[in-house]
């Protein structure tokens, strides 16, 4: 199975879709920092805005995209197939 890209939302704006063929699993958005370098922000996405939680701050888009799992009902040292195996 191949990740699906992430959507661009807007010049700073990505959503990241996963299970969900409507809601996105998460938003990465991009800011400066005040040394001129991007940070991507990868926001766990919810319809309330209360409930969204910082996840991390990335160094590329690419590495935010890579830590958005899918969602697997398997529980334990690796959730399987298609999340990657944390050894590599």
């Amino acid at each position: 199975m191949t990740r699906p890209k992430p959507i661009r939302y807007d010049r700073d704006t990505w959503l990241v879709m996963r299970d969900d063929k409507v809601l996105p699993k998460a938003v990465i958005r991009r800011y400066v920092d005040k040394g001129g370098h991007d940070q991507y922000l990868l926001i766990r996405w919810n319809l309330d805005p209360a409930e969204r939680r910082l996840m991390a701050v990335c160094q590329s888009l690419e590495r935010a995209d890579e830590l958005v799992r899918y969602d697997n009902h398997a529980h334990g040292y690796w959730d399987g197939p298609p999340n990657p195996h944390p050894a590599g």
